[in-house]
């Protein structure tokens, strides 16, 4: 939701005009688990559903396979994302670069905006920060005023030499069956009443309303457009062709 309290404020009382109902099981969550506002910074920005659209992305075309087919493209995909991942922080390493591409681009967009505010010096000993833990242009017109380096109130999550850690760990090769454990748990078997037809469009268990709903029409004939009959046996054309005739 927002990042702001004030702005947090306004959406709750839209929603509470709404519905009261709605706003009852709202707030029977605590705010720091699903809005930005009261995150205090623990979450980078991030919400739950970010991280849940980041993992389907990745899955997207294997999520309807089966389940040993599932976690086969699964570990593999993971194996070829961390070597790829881990190559490009290392040349990144290599290259002298401190922070990564994306926290650069943030800064030198926060940057751009900092030329556009004015100092008003109250206290130069606090400063405040974005929910993801860059300077904002706030901070960074702030910095430039009091003649101090902005760069170093960057989080260190953003520095490459912490990204590269987390790609560097390598997936093993899968040994071969005939080395795996014995296994001695439950054998599981799958519902065969929950089985796709293979002729025909699935059936869809999505609960209908009346948006749902359609009114009959009459079918009409495919050439002279009126109802009763069929192109096949449409009377007209046999009028026509007797008349041709």
């Amino acid at each position: 939701m927002s990042h702001h309290e004030p702005s947090f404020k306004y959406y709750r009382n839209e929603i509470k005009m709404e519905n009261p109902k709605a706003l009852r099981w709202i707030d029977n969550i605590p705010p720091e688990q699903w809005t930005m506002a009261y995150s205090q910074g623990r979450r980078w920005g991030h919400m739950t559903t970010n991280i849940s659209e980041s993992i389907n992305a990745m899955l997207k075309g294997t999520r309807n396979l089966p389940i040993t087919a599932l976690v086969h493209s699964t570990y593999y995909r993971l194996r070829v994302l961390y070597a790829e991942r881990g190559q490009q922080h290392q040349a990144s390493l290599a290259s002298g670069r401190v922070y990564t591409d994306n926290c650069m681009d943030k800064i030198k967009c926060e940057v751009g905006k900092s030329n556009t505010h004015q100092v008003m010096q109250f206290d130069r000993n606090h400063y405040s920060f974005m929910a993801i833990h860059v300077p904002c242009s706030h901070v960074i017109t702030a910095c430039s005023y009091a003649r101090q380096n902005y760069l170093v109130l960057i989080s260190d999550v953003y520095k490459v030499v912490n990204v590269f850690n987390i790609y560097k760990e390598e997936f093993p090769p899968i040994p071969n069956e005939g080395y795996w454990p014995t296994y001695e748990g439950e054998t599981l078997y799958h519902n065969p009443q929950m089985r796709r037809n293979k002729k025909g469009r699935p059936n869809s268990t999505r609960i209908r309303t009346e948006m749902d709903v359609k009114e009959k029409v009459p079918r009409k004939c495919g050439l002279c457009r009126l109802t009763g009959h069929t192109r096949k046996h449409c009377p007209n054309v046999t009028a026509s062709s007797s008349q041709l005739s």
